[in-house]
């Protein structure tokens, strides 16, 4: 049809469209498995109307032909300031457990979507209103089928709730999510090979475990992005790895995960940043779950005086990009390595805190300084504070030196202004063989904590002497 306005905007009722996707028979005596509404100009389902998208088994079969269809709508743009419902009855019917919306649609406030069952595929939605994908749904922002190199978004400024499953994915054209405003509620908004994420406002979980996604914008706090590394093939290539490519100054008020996962070097892969810089005010938390891999950081990073950088474990291999300052706190976990090389610079300023968390001799977290090729050393230049801690109720033999900082080919300089009360620095054996800037726990310490626990104990006897004589 041309246009469309279902129901009215006022007064009591509501009429109803409902597309029931069949199978036919078209002019020429072919099979069609699907039945459609294509609008030629802009349309309208008022506040009294209701549009359902009813995908079914049923309709009529020619001979050798696959049963059912699936509902469609195509064409110009529609406004929805009523209601949307999909569904699908044939779930194991591969041409009718699925639903397209194909026209431009934007969902009003006080309007809703409510996708109640199989695939719903939607190539551009304004959400103003309310959106639900119901537990057991999925929905799908695909590219407009037919037409190559054509976008595909979803903005978000409204009321989202996914109990099921919502993933974006690129293809021939770009695919955009913009997080305008609104929470998302729910399960994690998957964005997948390439989908760019325009982040403003919103608490919501987003996860990019699949090849690519890149990011612009300012991540805000209640939000959380993680990425995740993963074994894909291309081209009937394997390959291993996820990107998450930062575009600009990306503004992290919220929490990044960079998890890089797997089970030997086959199955899942690196967690890779890469591109711009990241301004953190909120929490990047690196993880590495299987030694055959890394977390790759390739892009700028401010750590402002609130943001802390844990690395839980596993090697954090910073390879160039843009320098990484520190004005706020950097967790080095047990066995967690921060490696610096091709020309990555690490600058600790006047406020920032350096942690590296001790379990053992031999179970402590590291920097490293490197020269493998081509770009130049990794440098790392201190100031602020080194703040040593203890981890798993280890306590240290007096005098034992920890090599914090292993000089391996690249260039370390400056002195800390302030170190934990219990340590030392030692900057003795920068040019040694092997060379390295550590810490001495300090043998008075020890002493000043003994006596700090006599004393304690000797009090806690008096109180328990005093307790028994009443």
């Amino acid at each position: 049809m041309n246009s469309l306005t279902l129901g009215e905007a006022s007064g009591t009722g509501t009429q109803t469209l409902l597309i029931a996707g069949q199978g036919s028979r078209s002019n020429s005596n072919e099979q069609v498995n699907t039945v459609s509404l294509d609008v030629a100009a802009a349309s309208t389902i008022s506040a009294h109307g209701n549009l359902v998208l009813d995908s079914t088994n049923g309709g009529l079969t020619l001979p050798g032909n696959p049963s059912g269809g699936y509902a469609g709508v195509f064409g110009a743009t529609i406004l929805n300031r009523g209601s949307i419902e999909t569904e699908t009855q044939a779930p194991k019917n591969k041409y009718a457990d699925f639903t397209q919306f194909e026209a431009p649609l934007t969902n009003e406030a006080r309007a809703s979507v409510r996708d109640e069952s199989g695939l719903l595929e939607a190539t551009a939605v304004t959400n103003d209103g309310t959106f639900t994908v119901a537990t057991g749904a999925s929905l799908s922002v695909v590219a407009l089928q037919g037409v190559y190199a054509q976008p595909a978004s979803f903005t978000n400024d409204g009321q989202l709730v996914n109990d099921g499953a919502i993933t974006a994915a690129q293809g021939a054209g770009t695919v955009t999510w913009t997080q305008a405003g609104g929470p998302i509620k729910g399960n994690e908004i998957v964005l997948q090979n390439g989908t760019t994420l325009v982040d403003k406002s919103g608490a919501a979980q987003f996860l990019i475990n699949w090849i690519a996604a890149k990011i612009s914008g300012t991540i805000p706090a209640g939000q959380k992005i993680t990425v995740v590394g993963e074994a894909y093939t291309s081209n009937g290539d394997a390959y291993n790895g996820t990107t998450l490519a930062v575009t600009g100054t990306v503004v992290n008020d919220g929490t990044i995960v960079l998890d890089a996962q797997g089970s030997g070097n086959k199955t899942g892969g690196p967690a890779i940043v890469t591109g711009g810089s990241i301004r953190n005010n909120g929490t990047i938390m690196a993880e590495v779950q299987d030694p055959s891999w890394t977390v790759q950081y390739q892009a700028g990073l401010q750590n402002t005086h609130a943001g802390a950088l844990t690395v839980t474990g596993g090697t954090f291999n910073d390879d160039g990009g843009s320098p990484v300052t520190n004005d706020g706190t950097v967790k080095i976990g047990p066995r967690a390595l921060y490696l610096l090389q091709e020309d990555a610079a690490f600058t600790n300023k006047t406020d920032g805190t350096i942690v590296p968390q001790i379990a053992s001799a031999k179970s402590l977290g590291q920097f490293q300084l490197v020269s493998p090729c081509c770009a130049g050393p990794g440098r790392f230049t201190a100031g602020g504070s080194l703040d040593p801690a203890f981890a798993s109720r280890y306590v240290p033999a007096a005098n034992t030196e920890f090599q914090l900082f292993l000089v391996s080919g690249g260039t370390f300089k400056g002195t800390f202004g302030r170190l934990a009360k219990s340590f030392t620095a030692d900057y003795a054996h920068e040019s040694a063989s092997p060379a390295f800037v550590g810490a001495i726990f300090d043998e008075s310490s020890k002493k000043s904590r003994a006596d700090s626990l006599t004393i304690h104990a000797s009090l806690l006897g008096g109180r328990v002497g005093a307790l028994q004589a009443f």
